[in-house]
């Protein structure tokens, strides 16, 4: 699976110890990262983003309900257009939710018997959310090479502490 918008979304704001590094911080610079998303980038989609960033991020968490997304699933339609050859049903969502609803809508698309496929890295450390595309959905960290090796490495201290202190 690709990048998405929901992932990059959420993705989009972390709190370091240099500061806060926002992709959506600046409205130009919201404008470009909605663009390259495929949306327009008008001001009215950079409130959305934002707006739906906020609701998201906890509700992914476990910190909220689904509640906190109402106003964007609310705001979706499915409307239908006549052809010659039958109906053909598009989407209709309100233009002030509409980068919101496209978010929701892929969250919608990654829950399953197995549970939700987006999730918070497992990293204490981490603010990153992943999309796990594994087999048995057991994916842990956003990044094997950083949180991945870093709890390993974790463990393999504590163990080999644990073991010296016996000895």
């Amino acid at each position: 699976m690709s990048a998405s918008l929901l992932l990059d979304l959420v993705n989009s704001r972390l709190v370091l110890a240099s500061g806060v590094s926002d992709e959506l911080g600046d409205d130009a610079a919201a404008s470009a990262w909605l663009r390259a998303h495929g949306a327009a980038g008008t001001p009215a989609e950079v409130a959305d983003a934002r707006a739906v960033r906020e609701a998201l991020v906890p509700f992914l968490r476990g910190e909220t309900d689904a509640a906190v997304l109402e106003p964007w699933a609310g705001a979706m339609r499915k409307r239908a257009r006549l052809h010659a050859t039958g109906l053909e049903w598009v989407d209709d969502v309100d233009p002030a939710h509409v980068i919101g609803a496209r978010a929701i809508d892929e969250w919608s698309g990654l829950q399953g018997e197995q549970g939700s496929r987006i999730r918070p890295c497992a990293a204490d450390d981490c603010q990153h959310f992943l999309i796990d595309e594994s087999r048995a959905n057991a994916r842990k960290w956003h990044s094997m090479e950083t949180c991945g090796n870093r709890a390993k490495a974790r463990r393999h201290y504590a163990k080999a502490k644990l073991g010296s202190a016996a000895g």
